[in-house]
């Protein structure tokens, strides 16, 4: 399978979905179209009043041309593919808690969301198949607040403030789609089932919430399924990438050694500061990284890694294996792959390190595990909260925009290599 078609297969986003989930502006009869799954909510423009409900989108070149002062409109570029991102404005939408339908859902507003990585490859999709005069709203992580309930909603009402729930592979509801509840997290007004949704403490700011779940609920369910115990020595790859973070934090009060491997030193003191006991600097480019020093000594004075946390399997698994303990003890989990997006931008990516082979092999003959992860479960997630409550694990925001910041926001969070934490846009 390749990787486009795998990404079709996780995000349930082939193209004929895709493009029905795209909001089109028909400027002959002043609407806005929103698709989303079998319901089609009709919105409207209007050249009169206000229009309250905000989303941040890549937008179809007609939108530049859109006559309406509320809406702000700017042209950008990711990985060299030139697009236009707008913060845009309709009409409220309707939500009947009496309706037997929505008994068990919630109608939310959204007070600040972010885009993770996994939402690049959604927005150059977007940005290379978009039609003429449509949109299409992004961003998976959010903080709301709850408007209305069902009449048969439990343990939540309104003024609440809830995240997302991203358990995987089972929503644990029949017939809920498992996983992220939307990739359209900017969409400032929004219907979810209540098992979608998790409570926070006061104590979460909005923040931080904003950029909580997808990457706490990940490293949560890594780390459970290492089972980490202390004394243990981790190795966390691409030390400055959010999920990486949120996995160093995560394992900050847990009696654990914590190593990073890292591309730059750049960010070595703040790394340290968080629990890192040891940075390794690495060539992307060399293809066997066991031999570095600074990996050869803590192989020597350790008797090997016990776990190695890999937010990039394609970038590291065939280079940082051979220093997993081997015999019995070994473990390696990964949550994703870095070549999520090269079929829009053109750019081939070169897979450097062990064949697969070789690296099944290797895991064989060393009784090591390989562990994959996707998300995690409630429980994960729950668990995630209830250490950010009480002061044992935090969440690493790089910056926070809002109002017409549309471009700072999407540069910061996909170009900024100074980048350090989650990027927030807040309502």
């Amino acid at each position: 399978m390749s990787v486009s078609s795998y990404l079709d297969e996780r995000l349930n986003f082939n193209q004929e979905a895709h493009l029905s989930r795209f909001d089109r502006y028909n400027p002959s009869q002043e609407k806005l179209f929103f698709r989303e799954e079998a319901t089609e909510v009709f919105l409207f423009f209007s050249s009169f009043g206000v229009l309250t409900m905000r989303y941040v989108a890549v937008c179809g070149s007609p939108l530049l041309k859109f006559n309406n002062h509320q809406n702000v409109v700017r042209s950008l570029e990711i990985e060299g593919i030139n697009f236009t991102c707008g913060l845009l404005h309709s009409e409220d939408m309707q939500f009947d808690s009496e309706s037997p339908e929505n008994h068990e859902k919630v109608l939310v507003k959204i007070r600040a969301f972010s885009s993770n990585y996994r939402d690049k490859s959604i927005i150059l999709r977007a940005a290379t198949n978009l039609p003429d005069q449509n949109f299409y709203a992004f961003g998976s992580d959010f903080v709301a607040e709850v408007l209305t309930v069902g009449s048969k909603v439990d343990g939540l009402q309104p003024g609440d403030r809830v995240i997302n729930n991203n358990q995987y592979p089972d929503s644990g509801v029949a017939g809920l789609l498992p996983g992220v509840p939307t990739n359209h997290s900017s969409k400032e007004l929004q219907v979810f089932h209540q098992a979608k949704l998790l409570k926070i403490p006061d104590s979460i700011s909005d923040e931080m919430a904003a950029g909580f779940s997808i990457g706490a609920q990940t490293a949560y369910s890594m780390l459970r399924k290492l089972d980490v115990r202390p004394g243990e020595n981790i190795l966390v790859t691409a030390a400055k990438s959010n999920t990486s973070l949120f996995v160093i934090n995560a394992l900050k009060h847990r009696g654990v050694n914590v190593y990073a491997t890292s591309t730059s030193r750049k960010f070595e003191d703040k790394l340290l500061a968080m629990g890192v006991k040891q940075l390794i600097q690495v060539d992307p480019n060399q293809e066997d990284w066991s031999h570095i020093p600074e990996l050869m000594q803590i192989y020597r004075e350790t008797g090997g890694i016990h776990c190695i946390v890999d937010p990039f399997f394609d970038l590291h698994i065939g280079k940082l294996l051979p220093i997993l303990r081997r015999g019995e003890g070994g473990r390696y989990v990964t949550c994703g792959l870095y070549d999520q997006y090269s079929t829009y931008t053109g750019h081939d990516f070169k897979y450097h390190g062990m064949a697969l082979k070789d690296v099944m092999l290797f895991a064989m003959m060393n009784n090591v595990q390989l562990i994959g992860n996707c998300v995690g479960k409630t429980a994960d997630l729950q668990q995630a909260v209830n250490d950010c409550d009480r002061g044992k694990f935090t969440v690493a925001v790089d910056s926070i925009f809002s109002g017409n910041q549309i471009e700072e926001f999407v540069d910061r969070t996909y170009k900024s290599r100074d980048r350090f934490g989650k990027v927030i846009f807040k309502y």
